[in-house]
Order: C-alpha cells, then sequence, then structure tokens
C-alpha cells in the first residue's frame, strides 16, 4: 500500500477482465469472451483468463491496447506524468484508488454482452456473458469507490456505443462520460478540462481516427496487440468502423510498439485492423509494396516468435495474386512457424441485393453482382498461399429472404470443400441517431432454414476448430497440458450446442 500512496495517480486506467488477461494467442481471447456463467467461474479465471501479473503499487504488467493508447497519448500531449497516469488491472483498483485520483477511465470491447458474436452464442446458452458480468462487478467496485473519493468515470472502447444506448445502465455503472472514438481525437482535452474542473458533455463521439497523434505505447500490450490502421470505410451498417475511412499507423509507431511488447515479454504478436492486406493502401485499393516493407522492417526487431493476424476484406485478396499472398505468408513467419495461420473474412451474405444494402462497399473495387464468385477465389486464393480462411456470415439481415438463405447455405457447403471455418452470427443494429433500430436476429426469428444454415457452420467448425486452435497454441508457446485441457473443454461444449441444435430441431 504504501507503493500505491507514493504513486498517487491521477488518472487510472482499467479494462474488464477478458480483456485484461495473459492469453498467449488470439483464439483463446476469442473463446474466452463468448463464454457464459454456464462455465464455473475457477475455469474462467483459472484456464481461459489468467490473471495479468501486477506489480505491488497495482500497474498491470501488461494492459489492452485501448488503454496502453489513452496513456501514451496523455503523457505526450498534456502535463501528465508516467506517475500521474497509471493502467492497472480490475483485481489491483483497490491498490491505486483514492483522494488523489481525478478520473477513471474504462475501456471494454463489449461490457453488456450486446456484441453480434456473444448475443449469438448467449443465445444457446443459459448463463451471463462473464463480459458483462465481470464488467458490472468492476463498475460496481469504481462506483463505490467514486461515492467515496469523488472522482469522474470515462467510459470509451471499442463496446462504448452500448453504455451510449443504455443510459440507465451507464448512470447505473457510475459513468459520467461516454467517449466513443479514438482517444486522440478529443480525449486529451476531455481529460484537461475535468482536471481543470470544466464542465464537460456526458456523451462525446470522436469522429476523426486521428492516425497523425498516435503515440508509441510506453508499457507491453495484451497479446502483442499491434495496431497497424484504424477504420475501414466499407459503409457496412452492423460494424462501428464502418462510416470511417481506413488510415494507417506509421511504420515507426509500430516498430516501436513491437520492440516495446517484446522487451516486456510479450513475444508473440497480434495485428489489429479491419483489413490487414490493405495496409499502406488508399481506400478500397491495397498497397502490396507498403505490407510487405513493413513486414520486413518487424523482422529487424529480435525476439518475435509467432505473429497472428485478425480480420482482412475478400475484395483485398482479390488484388493480391497467389504469389503476393505467399510472400506475405512467408514474411509473417517468425521464431516459430504455425501450420494454419488464419485470416478472418466477412461473407456476411451471398445475396448480391442484401449485400449492397448492408455492405455497400465491401465488394469494392470489384462489383457485388460477382460476390459469390469473388468470395470462392478468394478462399482458392489464400489457402493456396498458405493461409486457413476462417469466414463469417450473418443471419437476419435486414430484407433477408428464404431464398438469400438458402443461397448462402450453398454456398457454406461449396467453401466446406476446402479446409476453412465459418461464424455464423445473428444480426444485430448498431443504434443510428435519429433512426428507428432495426430488428435484432434472434431465436425466436429462426426459421428451419436458418438453423440449418447456422448447424451446418458449426459441424464445419466442429472438425477443423480444434486443430487449428492446436496448432495456434503450440506456436504461440502454450504448455501442452493447458492445450490438452482446452481441447477437452471444447469438447464438452461441442456436446452441448449439439444437443440444443437437436431441441431446436425437435422443438
Amino acid at each position: 500500500m504504501a507503493d500505491a500512496a507514493r504513486l498517487n495517480p491521477a488518472v487510472v486506467l482499467v479494462t474488464d477482465r477478458t480483456l485484461s488477461a495473459a492469453y498467449k494467442v488470439i483464439f483463446e481471447a476469442m473463446l474466452a469472451t463468448m463464454q457464459t456463467t454456464k462455465v464455473p467461474r475457477l475455469v474462467m479465471e483459472g484456464l481461459l483468463c489468467p490473471r495479468v501479473p501486477a506489480d505491488r503499487a497495482g500497474r498491470a504488467s501488461s494492459a489492452s491496447i485501448s488503454i496502453r493508447r489513452v496513456a501514451s497519448c496523455l503523457l505526450a500531449r498534456t502535463d501528465l506524468t508516467d506517475r500521474d497516469v497509471v493502467c492497472v488491472t480490475p483485481e489491483s483498483l483497490e491498490k491505486v484508488l483514492g483522494p488523489w485520483v481525478k478520473i477513471v477511465g474504462v475501456s471494454s470491447s463489449d461490457p453488456l454482452g450486446g456484441g453480434m458474436s456473444n448475443t449469438t452464442t448467449s443465445t444457446f446458452w443459459s448463463g451471463e456473458l462473464y463480459t458483462a458480468l465481470w464488467t458490472d462487478r468492476m463498475m460496481q467496485r469504481i462506483r463505490r469507490a467514486k461515492a467515496r473519493w469523488g472522482f469522474r468515470v470515462i467510459a470509451g472502447g471499442g463496446g462504448a456505443w452500448q453504455w451510449a444506448r443504455d443510459r440507465a445502465t451507464a448512470e447505473r455503472h457510475g459513468i459520467d462520460v461516454v467517449y466513443e472514438g479514438y482517444f486522440e481525437s478529443a480525449g486529451p482535452q476531455l481529460v484537461t478540462d475535468i482536471l481543470a474542473g470544466r464542465a464537460v458533455p456526458d456523451h462525446l463521439r470522436a469522429a476523426r481516427t486521428a492516425t497523425d497523434a498516435v503515440e508509441p505505447i510506453t508499457g507491453p500490450a495484451v497479446l502483442g496487440m499491434l495496431e497497424l490502421s484504424r477504420g475501414c470505410g466499407k459503409g457496412c451498417g452492423f460494424c462501428p468502423m464502418a462510416a470511417q475511412r481506413m488510415e494507417h499507423v506509421p511504420v515507426e509507431t509500430i516498430l516501436a510498439d513491437l520492440e516495446t511488447n517484446v522487451a516486456g515479454g510479450q513475444t508473440c504478436a497480434v495485428s489489429s485492423s479491419e483489413d490487414f492486406f490493405r495496409y499502406g493502401g488508399r481506400g478500397s485499393q491495397v498497397n502490396f509494396e507498403a505490407l510487405r516493407s513493413l513486414l520486413e522492417r518487424m523482422h529487424e526487431v529480435r525476439g518475435l516468435r509467432f505473429m497472428q493476424i485478425d480480420h482482412a476484406n475478400i475484395s483485398s485478396v482479390l488484388q493480391l495474386s497467389v504469389e503476393d499472398l505467399r510472400e506475405i505468408r512467408r514474411l509473417l513467419r517468425f521464431g516459430h512457424h504455425a501450420r494454419y495461420l488464419w485470416v478472418n473474412m466477412g461473407i456476411e451474405t451471398a445475396s448480391p441485393r442484401l449485400l449492397r444494402s448492408v455492405s455497400p462497399g465491401k465488394a469494392a473495387p470489384f462489383s457485388p453482382e460477382d460476390w459469390e464468385a469473388m468470395v470462392r477465389e478468394a478462399a482458392r486464393r489464400v489457402d493456396e498461399a498458405g493461409f486457413f480462411p476462417v469466414f463469417s456470415i450473418i443471419l437476419g439481415l435486414p430484407g433477408e429472404t428464404p431464398d438469400d438463405v438458402a443461397r448462402t447455405l450453398k454456398l457454406v457447403r461449396d467453401l466446406d470443400r476446402r479446409p476453412v471455418v465459418v461464424f455464423p452470427i445473428f444480426y444485430e443494429p448498431l443504434p443510428r441517431p435519429g433512426a428507428e433500430p432495426d430488428r435484432t436476429f434472434s431465436l425466436d426469428s429462426m426459421t428451419p432454414a436458418h438453423l440449418d444454415l447456422y448447424t451446418t457452420c458449426h459441424e464445419i467448425n466442429f472438425r477443423r476448430l480444434p486443430p487449428l486452435f492446436w496448432d495456434n497454441q503450440r506456436a504461440g508457446g502454450v504448455g501442452r497440458l493447458k492445450r490438452i485441457m482446452l481441447q477437452l473443454l471444447g469438447r464438452a461444449e461441442m456436446r452441448t450446442w449439439r444437443k440444443a441444435f437437436k431441441r431446436l430441431r425437435t422443438g
């Protein structure tokens, strides 16, 4: 406690437990955020979400890239010092909160369990999503401390829109300001105003991606996360990044972040971008030379053992030849080789009509009329180049017809001829100012055709996810015992899902 008292931070930054865990590979984080209280707490805390260590003063040894960015921005653009701004774990909050604290900044990707992937999972599982449960418990502790010490609470992160939509819960959580968008855009002024005692709005939406103001992180990020790009600009109506054009983080900043991560013990890295293959490009155009140059520069940083990528766009893949993709795949090999290096691409639907309606820019610079052929060709190219395609589709898009569902099912079955995974997701609309909300998709909306599509996807996944998960964990340095335990947990969950499918069919 003496160390914390000497620290006396003015700004405390924290994320919920699902973003503050010692994951080795991104698949572990994805698995953890999908779980409900049907999974015992000891399994979640001990196996799926191992605690991030903190020092005696409460500072996290690694922290979510979201609050690392906030901290580095405040240090560069305000008078605050590294003793004034600290990133902590949820478990160490009590060590740092006190009368010296003026602001607590909270970041969460899914604070109320309203994200599309997680609502899809929770539909088939009993219990409450851990993302929502742990966020609620953390906010209760912050609210009690706020009542005693009088600091202000800013809530942000990728899931801030959920607090903005549910103001009653935001108030119950003790939140003073909901901040949507990238912190560099308007965050420093917001913090400065609060510290100066000036009035601030209770909801602030920052439109700029502000990549020109990104500062290198000053401590390692969970998962060794490397932010490559911000925004997307494809216009998908269900994604908060859709309206923001893609802008890229400078190469030198990315390399500085990588060096900080590796020096802090994060020897595995994950790229953070809505479209990995579009790094350095303009609009919907790729820039192969810029991406290749970035990866070559990353090899100059010693100590990285495994590099993982996440999202990419089908239209970006189709601007690269198989030879280009093979070169990128070669450059993504660092100290430990993964047999299955996966890349996540959104199909959403096989219907060109629906695609134009809900994702007007997704096929650009190609035509939505060619979407099915584009998907098949993208699967071929990434497979032949040595990547493992992980696709997603969305059930219940506005205006969807039975023919659209049947068409998507046929496409999924065609894709199954290659080694692929397909995640089916229930449509969950984002709030649009001044517009009536679209209807969400749920079990009540599910037709027999939807169920066929949904179960077909998961039967594919039940076959292919276990070896994919095992391989990524092995490359990321996860011990054999933990890998076996998670495989056994996965088999148990698989049996539960199949029982749920059977009930729905007979039900």
